[in-house]
Order: C-alpha cells, then structure tokens, then sequence
C-alpha cells in the first residue's frame, strides 16, 4: 500500500541498531519513530488516548539520515496498519514516486490548527483509522489515516482532502456554529 504523509505527530525519536560497535548504529541500522504528544518545556508528554507509532526504517530510505524537521509531504510503501499489544504501529519503507496514486494519507490534527475532536462521536467517514492520538490539559493532538475521499469533524467544521495534481491538501469544508 502506498501512504502520503502530509503531516506527522509533534515527538520523534531514534532507536539505534542493535550492534553497538557497529559504524552504521545510527544510520542505516536505526529507526526512527514519531507520534502524537506535547513539549512542556524539556520534558515530553505522549498522555495517548490511543498509542501508537509511525516506524520509518533509516536502511530502507534513499537517504541514510533522517531528519525529522526536513521531512516532506511524501509518500512511502507500507504494509499498513498493525496492532502490537496495546499500540498501534505503522511502517513506512522505502518512499515513493511523487506520480504513484494512494492508498491512504497520514495526518496529524491539532486542537489548534483544525479544533478538537469528540472521539465518542461520528467525527469521521468510513475508513478512517487512529494511528495515535494524546491529549495534555486543553491540547489534543492525533496521528489519522484516511482515504483520499475521507473526512473528519471537529469542533470547528468538517475537514476534508483536496487534490491538486500530484498534492493534496487538508481543508475545512464546513464550519461549526
């Protein structure tokens, strides 16, 4: 299956490689993960409602370092969505052509950018799956797959994918009170 990430979650991390004497321990060998959560000064908060992780294997992508703050919207294989006990996990291997039609998009949605979302209500279409979503206080934040023809509600209106050639974008379609 092939994921657009528009957006990612607000923590990232890496995992070295098991090989501690190894050159490529933190290249090629490593992962890197990223979720939902909020930085409260040095510390960081995951406070997941939902867990789970976004996987992105160093030796699986063009480039041996990934750097969080220079990722783009991209789009990677994956072979979906999966539950590991209490989390769920989404791999994301090697990236894509810019042309190749997807499956499913990543996004993550913030109180402050798109309102919150009332998770025990109908806030989303059919298909629409939660990777990770936290909240901390007033702040929620959460890690969404959907399809391209997807939407999902918040306080503030109904939001929705529009295409626009090889992109997409993320957009209100409708507006609450």
């Amino acid at each position: 299956m092939i994921v657009h990430c528009l957006s990612f979650g607000s923590l990232w991390w890496l995992r070295p490689g098991n090989h501690p004497n190894s050159a490529a321990r933190f290249t090629s060998e490593a992962a890197v993960f990223n979720t939902t959560g909020f930085i409260s000064g040095a510390r960081e908060r995951r406070n997941w409602m939902v867990a789970g992780v976004v996987r992105l294997n160093a030796g699986t992508c063009l480039e041996q370092r990934i750097r969080p703050e220079r990722i783009q919207p991209e789009k990677f294989f994956s072979p979906g969505p999966e539950r590991n006990g209490v989390q769920n996990r989404l791999l994301l291997t090697r990236k894509v052509k810019a042309n190749a039609p997807v499956d499913l998009l990543l996004v993550r949605t913030s109180d402050e950018e798109h309102g919150r979302i009332s998770f025990d209500s109908e806030w989303r279409s059919k298909g629409v799956r939660i990777i990770a979503a936290s909240e901390f206080r007033d702040r929620q934040e959460s890690l969404l797959l959907v399809p391209p023809d997807g939407y999902v509600k918040t306080n503030l209106g109904e939001w929705r994918f529009i295409w626009a050639g090889v992109t997409t974008t993320f957009i209100r379609m409708t507006r609450n009170g």
